[in-house]
């Protein structure tokens, strides 16, 4: 496969619709579909789901996806890289961050940032919050997030704050107050970060408005050092409560009264920031605020920065900005579509040091293969190799394709050898998911039936509750789905009513509520007692939770908790208030059951997915289940009828 195809799956994943994802690629969507077509038939395997006008990525699908997304983001790290090193590369934002942050940071915001602008390079250089206003101000950083004070040099934006913590050894005396008066460290030993640190600067006014100075122990611009030291109790300290992590040997206490640093993103005064620097700084933001231990600033230039990130599809389904979102990728794209097959090619050249060694390896014409080169040299615009001494060397560049072409065909043969794998895994195999209640009746009966029906096919079960059976088919993971469910309803799925049942309230041996006759509905004032529940993750537990929810004023306690097949002889013996299937219940204990008002239906659904196309030797499969399941939630018989 090449590039160009692996941009346009990234882009109809990213889009969810053909439509709009031709439109951002300037293609007519039947072209799309056409090429969504061929490349399902290269995998075997559909991609997308399709759903009125909407696609859903199957489980092979956000496989093939995410590894498109890889190789993609590994050729934007190859070009940036090239054009750097040969000083190609005129459009470059010049980032700075605080130093032990800035690889966090980075690392986080850099492919986001390159999908987006792939023809533009981001550099980093780790400062402290004092130098940043200096070097913006002399043009050697474009955008810097640090914090403490506003400056007159820069521009500052507020985009969250940190509150600063009192770190103290677990033995200290102060260590059980909620709260620290600083001055009541005054006779204790300080490990403090070094003069140029914003906590240092700020704990110095700090220091001074308590009106005495700090015995220092120790002291260093290395802040794992400086925690390292506050973790051997060398002395107290102050934290950012961002960076806290709760341990044994220390305890962390708010100031009294509390503090808190602001962090800022900052550009040169009086510039306004580009279409690229407005959409880094809200990387920025966004990746600050992830952390819910920063407090946002309320500023409405924040709120537009996080809008821009994350809403780039809603804003994209203009086509007055659909191309703004996407157009500066899709032109790198068409002007270097890398096709695999030609990578191993050139790889080839290194490996051999020689065209015409390497066109034997491929048993290719010399001339082909020169050809070959010469197209990838004009795409990326720089040569990949000179000869020297009769043989062909790599340049600078070249070296740099070769290492990055390598990462992409292993990414490559990766994703081709997974989906082979799953292939075959799949082959000659119908997947069912159904709940454990049912899945001994589908073993004993429908298992053999189908088999002596169809021999070279092979049933695979999957015991499942209903949220991993909903997930199971609208991944694609399962053909057929058996659940229990009170809705009848469920998006993207065709379900069938095997049969049915009743949730109802049962009220535990004597403990029926006055002036409640058997028969009557659940009293709308009743307060419910400590229940009888299914085990967590069940589907009955949801549905349980689901009910006390929806009916009481708070969820009742939990008088006991167990599995499926003791929980039905506890609600029988009626120890405790429980809210179960009727056909649970014998018959006798239904004189102390009350329905729901309105009554709760329980459900026992068999689904697949509606924009899925399953075998036709399914709808054999669907008739033996639901004779199997026919009668599961039948009312147990009396012991007249039994007799």
């Amino acid at each position: 496969m090449n590039t160009k195809q692996y941009y346009y799956l990234s882009t109809i994943a990213e889009y969810g619709n053909l439509s709009y994802a031709a439109q951002a690629l300037d293609l007519s969507p039947s072209a799309l579909s056409k090429f969504l077509t061929e490349c399902e038939r290269t995998f075997g395997f559909a991609l997308f789901l399709r759903y009125g006008r909407r696609l859903y990525p199957t489980a092979v699908g956000r496989y093939v996806v995410e590894c498109a997304q890889k190789i993609l983001d590994e050729q934007n790290r190859m070009l940036l890289t090239m054009k750097d090193v040969t000083g190609g590369n005129r459009n470059r934002i010049r980032l700075a961050t605080a130093p032990n942050r800035g690889a966090t940071i980075y690392s986080k915001i850099y492919n986001p940032f390159s999908r987006r602008y792939p023809d533009i390079a981001l550099s980093l250089t780790e400062l402290y919050a004092t130098e940043q206003p200096g070097a913006i101000a002399r043009g050697t950083i474009d955008l810097a997030l640090g914090a403490g004070g506003f400056t007159d040099d820069t521009t500052d934006i507020p985009i969250a704050y940190e509150e600063l913590l009192i770190s103290l050894p677990a033995a200290h005396p102060l260590a059980g107050q909620e709260r620290i008066r600083l001055e009541e460290l005054r006779e204790t030993p300080f490990v403090l970060q070094g003069p140029r640190h914003s906590i240092r600067i700020l704990a110095e006014q700090l220091f001074h408005q308590a009106g005495f100075h700090p015995v220092v122990a120790f002291e260093s611009d290395d802040v794992l050092l400086v925690d390292s030291m506050m973790h051997q109790a060398v002395g107290v300290g102050f934290v950012s409560k961002a960076h806290v992590f709760p341990c044994e040997e220390l305890v962390y206490r708010p100031l009294d009264p509390p503090v808190r640093q602001t962090l800022h993103l900052r550009y040169p005064l009086g510039h306004t920031l580009t279409e690229p620097e407005y959409y880094l700084a809200g990387l920025l933001a966004e990746e600050r605020l992830a952390d819910p231990r920063y407090q946002p600033a309320d500023d409405p230039f924040v709120t537009q920065l996080l809008e821009t990130v994350r809403t780039p599809i809603a804003a994209a389904k203009s086509k007055s900005t659909l191309h703004g979102a996407v157009g500066t990728a899709l032109q790198t794209v068409q002007e270097v579509n890398l096709d695999t097959t030609v990578m191993e090619y050139l790889i080839a050249i290194v490996e051999e040091q020689s065209l015409s060694k390497a066109a034997q390896r491929y048993f290719l014409a010399q001339p082909a293969l020169s050809r070959h080169l010469r197209s990838v040299e004009t795409m990326v615009g720089m040569p990949l190799f000179s000869r020297e001494h009769n043989k062909l060397r790599p340049t600078s560049a070249g070296a740099i394709f070769v290492n990055n072409a390598r990462n992409i065909l292993r990414i490559e043969n990766e994703m081709f050898a997974h989906t082979s794998a799953y292939h075959a895994g799949r082959g000659g195999h119908l997947y069912l998911s159904c709940d454990p209640l049912f899945a001994g009746i589908l073993h004993k009966k429908v298992e053999p039936a189908f088999h002596r029906l169809h021999p070279e096919l092979t049933l695979v079960f999957a015991e499942q509750n209903q949220e991993q059976t909903l997930e199971a088919l609208s991944s694609s993971s399962a053909d057929l789905g058996i659940f229990l469910s009170t809705e009848l309803i469920h998006p993207l799925l065709k379900c069938e009513v095997l049969t049915l049942t009743e949730l109802v309230y049962c009220f535990a041996v004597n403990q029926c509520p006055p002036c409640w006759t058997a028969g009557d509905p659940l009293p709308p004032d009743f307060t419910p007692r400590p229940q009888l529940f299914a085990e967590q993750g069940s589907t009955l537990r949801s549905e349980q939770n689901k009910l006390c929810a929806a009916c009481f004023p708070a969820v009742p306690a939990a008088a006991c908790e167990a599995d499926l097949s003791l929980l039905p002889q506890l609600a029988n013996l009626g120890i405790a208030d429980c809210i179960m299937p009727l056909n649970m219940l014998e018959r006798t204990q239904h004189l102390r059951c009350a329905a729901f008002e309105p009554p709760k239906p329980l459900y026992l659904l068999l689904a697949s997915h509606v924009g899925r196309t399953l075998p036709t030797v399914t709808k054999e499969l669907i008739l033996l289940i639901q004779n199997a399941l026919a009668d599961v939630l039948e009312l147990p018989k009396s012991k007249e009828q039994c007799t």
